[in-house]
C-alpha cells in the first residue's frame, strides 16, 4: 500500500494564483529561516564556544574537536536519517525534509566566517537561542523542517508510539549530557539556555502569540455548562449526545475553543458549583 506521503498531484492538477502566491511565501519564510538559524548557530553558539541540543548540537561539538564545518557535518549527520525517513514515512515527507536540510546546510557552510564573539556568555546564549529559535520557527510555520531529529522524532512516532516530545526530550538529554561531559559543566548549561529559549520561541513563532486549544467536556449538566461557556467565558459551544462505551448510559458532550487565557477558567467545568444566590445555574462536570 502507497504510503499518503507518496501521493503527490498530478501535472494536470490546476494551480491557482493564491496558490503560487502562497508557495512563494512559504519557500521565502524557508530560505529566510535558515538563513537565520545558521547565523544563529555559527555567529553566536559556535562563535562564543557554546553547544545545543539536537543534531545541530552534535555538530557543533564534533566540530570543536576535528574543525571540520559546521555545514558539512550537519549534512554528513543527515544523510542516514533522510535513508530511514524515505524508508519509513514515506517519499513526500523525506523530500520536504531534504529541502530543508539543503538549506540549512547550504546557509551553515555559506555564513560559517561570521562571528559575533561576546564576553558575556549569559547574553550570548539568549541571544542565540532566540535568533536559533526565530529561524527554526519561520522554517516551521512554512510548513518544513530542518532535518535531523525531526525525521527520527516522526519516525519514533510512527513506529514506536513516542511521542514527538519525549523523542526531542530524550535526545536533547543525551546531547546535553555530551556537551557537559566533553566541554564542562558551564557549556552544557548555557547549552541548556540556548536549547530552551529557542525552543520557546520557535513555538511563539509556529503558532502565534494567541494558541487556542479545543475543549471536550462530557457532562450530565449540558444547559449549565454552555450557559457558563456562552455566558462567562463569553465563547460559543457545540453539543453533542454521546453514549458511554462501557456503561452504554447517554451522556452530553460539550466541545468549545479557548485561548491560553482562559485556561484557568476551565477548571470549574469539570468541579460541582453551587448555585449562586441571583439564581444562576451551577456547573457539574
Amino acid at each position: 500500500m502507497r504510503s499518503p506521503d507518496d501521493i503527490v498531484p498530478t501535472p494536470s492538477t490546476p494551480r491557482t494564483p493564491g496558490r503560487e502566491g502562497a508557495d512563494l511565501r512559504s519557500g521565502l519564510m524557508l530560505v529566510a529561516g535558515a538563513a537565520i538559524f545558521s547565523l544563529g548557530l555559527n555567529g553566536l553558539v559556535v562563535a562564543n564556544g557554546l553547544a545545543e541540543g539536537g543534531l545541530s548540537g552534535i555538530s557543533v561539538i564534533i566540530h570543536y574537536f576535528t574543525g571540520w564545518p559546521v555545514g558539512v557535518l550537519y549534512l554528513l549527520l543527515n544523510v542516514p536519517l533522510l535513508v530511514l525517513g524515505y524508508v519509513s514515512l514515506g517519499g513526500r515527507f523525506t523530500l520536504r525534509t531534504l529541502v530543508g536540510a539543503g538549506l540549512v546546510t547550504g546557509a551553515l557552510i555559506l555564513t560559517r566566517s561570521v562571528r559575533f564573539p561576546m564576553d558575556d556568555l549569559l547574553l550570548a546564549s539568549l541571544y542565540g537561542g532566540v535568533i536559533n529559535g526565530t529561524g527554526l520557527g519561520l522554517m516551521f510555520r512554512a510548513g518544513g523542517s530542518s532535518g535531523g531529529l525531526d525525521i527520527l522524532a516522526q519516525h519514533l512516532r510512527h513506529h514506536r508510539g513516542l511521542t514527538v516530545a519525549e523523542t526531542y526530550l530524550v535526545a536533547d538529554g543525551i546531547v546535553l549530557a555530551a556537551a557537559g561531559l566533553l566541554l564542562g559543566a558551564d557549556t552544557a548549561l548555557y547549552a541548556l539556555i540556548v536549547t530552551f529559549v529557542g525552543g520557546r520561541v520557535a513555538d511563539l513563532i509556529q503558532e502565534g502569540p494567541n494558541r487556542a486549544k479545543a475543549v471536550l467536556i462530557i457532562t450530565d449538566r449540558v444547559e449549565s455548562l454552555t450557559h457558563y461557556v456562552t455566558s462567562v467565558l463569553e465563547r460559543g459551544a457545540t453539543v453533542f449526545d454521546v453514549r458511554g462505551a462501557y456503561t452504554g448510559r447517554p451522556r452530553g458532550l460539550v466541545m468549545t475553543v479557548l485561548s491560553r487565557d482562559f485556561d484557568s477558567f476551565v477548571a470549574p467545568c469539570a468541579r460541582p458549583v453551587e448555585p449562586q444566590r441571583d439564581g444562576a445555574p451551577g456547573l457539574q462536570g
